[in-house]
């Protein structure tokens, strides 16, 4: 790959980002960067990332590994040799952004830590993701994504009364990604206000989590000094079942009520008191789902949702992945790109969330194999070809 192959567009392009994280959280915040047009370098320890062995693999390459690493560079470095610490640094002090979540104190004993580079590199943005964060009682311990959806409280809610049952994704990794990646912009943009000083930004995924999920719980926890009751919680989520599949959606709003009851032949709820507004209807809304599911019933999915989309009713089926591929606002919307590479042929991956009128976004760049760029970033801080030879026969590089 050649500069001028790197130089992709995009609203980040002219960034430089050493992303040193692995799993899910950094390179998922790494990789947000690399679609928006940084040049995202990623170093991997000899044997490469661990999300590297997750199956399937195609010629080598892990799918799950592409999803969270499409458009980097990779490099593969020997951290626990002091010449591969001191490769890391110079790598370090020539970007604007370093993104890790490595436990604590592990890039202090690396030589990597904000504090061992803003003296020569002030410029740095210094994204640190942590399970805890760098300080507390479970700062050292370790985090993955179901210990912190147990600790933050939400799965009851997700067991909708019964056993309390996590979300099965890695929900809390990704929104720490999501939340890394705007706060990395936050003070990119702070940089370019304050003369260019960088600075450290800490991540704590249990607070990204609870941030991000807690909301609807929070409005009874809300005003300490009130003396009102708070509502029971409404259990909104359903799902119907159709003669063939199964959809769903919400119905809040007089205008969807009255076209719900049209979509099914329900003219008769139209004069029941539990419904009349809003409010009624949500404080009541088990009852209004039961009502409407066998009417819904006793329709195809097909039949009921060009009935709702005829009435302006937010309904939707629950599709499968494969089923999704297929949708035709997906299909619009770009929303699973396939681009075609020489070396794996047919790629699918997923589109970035934004459209940008004037700086697109390009995706059409896989994720690296391991250590692939490894000569082309040596060359790029000014490693002379024989030293690369003499650094990869000692086994500092691959």
């Amino acid at each position: 790959m050649t500069d001028v192959e790197r130089r992709r567009g995009g609203p980040c392009e002219g960034l430089t980002v050493l992303d040193l994280s692995t799993m899910v959280s950094g390179p998922m915040a790494s990789q947000i960067f690399a679609d928006l047009g940084a040049d995202v370098v990623k170093v991997e320890a000899i044997g490469g990332d661990v999300m590297r062995a997750v199956f399937p693999h195609h010629r080598g390459l892990g799918a799950y590994f592409s999803q969270y690493n499409r458009n980097k560079r990779s490099i593969v470095i020997d951290l626990k040799s002091e010449e591969g610490r001191r490769l890391a640094k110079q790598l370090a002090l020539r970007a604007d952004l370093l993104i890790e979540n490595f436990r604590p104190d592990v890039t202090d004993r690396l030589g990597l830590s904000h504090n061992q580079l803003k003296a020569e590199n002030p410029g740095l943005v210094y994204l640190s993701i942590k399970g805890f964060g760098e300080d507390g009682p479970y700062r050292d311990q370790p985090a993955y994504d179901q210990v912190i959806q147990g600790l933050v409280g939400f799965m009851g809610i997700q067991g909708a009364g019964g056993s309390p049952e996590p979300i099965r994704n890695a929900v809390a990794d990704k929104v720490s990604a999501m939340s890394a990646a705007m706060s990395a912009l936050a003070a990119l943009w702070e940089r370019e206000r304050n003369g260019g000083k960088g600075q450290k930004v800490v991540v704590k995924m249990l607070d990204a989590w609870a941030s991000f999920i807690a909301q609807e719980q929070m409005k009874n926890h809300t005003f300490l000094d009130s003396r009102e009751a708070p509502p029971p919680l409404r259990q909104i989520y359903r799902v119907f079942d159709t003669l063939d599949g199964k959809v769903i959606g919400l119905i809040i709003q007089d205008d969807q009520f009255r076209g719900i009851c049209r979509a099914v032949n329900r003219a008769d709820l139209l004069n029941d008191p539990r419904f009349a507004k809003p409010g009624d209807r949500l404080k009541n809304v088990g009852e209004l789902n039961d009502e409407l599911a066998p009417s819904i019933a006793r329709m195809t999915s097909a039949e009921f949702l060009q009935a709702a989309r005829k009435n302006e009713v937010p309904m939707a089926p629950v599709n499968s992945l494969e089923q999704f591929f297929e949708d035709p606002q997906a299909k619009h919307n770009g929303t699973f790109p396939v681009f075609q590479d020489a070396e794996f042929g047919r790629i699918r991956t997923l589109g970035f969330c934004a459209e940008f009128g004037e700086t697109p976004v390009t995706l059409d760049a896989r994720a690296p194999k391991i250590g692939e760029h490894t000569d082309e970033i040596l060359r790029g801080i000014g490693i002379a070809g024989e030293e690369i030879q003499r650094l990869r026969g000692a086994g500092v590089v691959s």
